[in-house]
């Protein structure tokens, strides 16, 4: 008879959630980057033939988007938006952890707003049942999609200010306990 273990971890369950999240995550946006990759690459052979693929570009348009804020959340748990640091030199140590509350609520404020946005675009566009021109496929499922990446940024940006980190990932790419 085999004895069935049950697999235990050290890690809190966050960063189980968290390491989960990043890998859906960071496998979505490769394989929509493939398939725009192989899009555009049938797209430019067709053309040398007269056939183009039919609606290429509204196709494209879909999988660059998908691909941008597929990679807002991993790009923000990761700590790597682009960071202006000309003045860190002329600031006093005693306001620098003020500074970093204060431009975590400024980003939470800020992407939680565009999350807000996203959310009530995605609702109308579901609602009115907007569609693309040429292929008519609905722009709902991408909406939500946006609305939701940004939701998670939204997320990870609170986790990072109540846990005082500049990023959630190690440089492993793998979600800190």
């Amino acid at each position: 008879m085999s004895q069935v273990s049950s697999v235990t971890t050290d890690e809190p369950r966050g960063a189980v959630i968290g390491q989960w999240l990043n890998r859906l995550l960071g496998f979505t946006a490769a394989l929509v980057m493939f398939t725009m990759m192989m899009v555009t690459f049938v797209d430019v052979v067709g053309r040398g033939f007269d056939h183009p693929v039919p609606g290429g570009f509204e196709i494209t348009e879909f999988l660059l988007a998908s691909l941008i804020f597929l990679g807002l959340p991993l790009v923000t748990a990761e700590g790597g938006h682009v960071e202006v640091d000309l003045l860190d030199s002329v600031i006093p140590n005693w306001f620098k952890s003020f500074q970093r509350v204060l431009i975590g609520l400024v980003n939470i404020g800020a992407i939680g707003l565009l999350s807000y946005l996203m959310w009530q675009f995605a609702f109308r566009t579901y609602k009115y049942n907007d569609t693309t021109a040429v292929l008519e496929i609905p722009y709902a499922g991408l909406t939500f999609l946006m609305a939701v990446c940004c939701t998670l940024a939204t997320l990870a940006l609170i986790v990072m200010l109540f846990t005082s980190r500049s990023r959630l990932t190690n440089k492993d790419n793998e979600y800190q306990a």
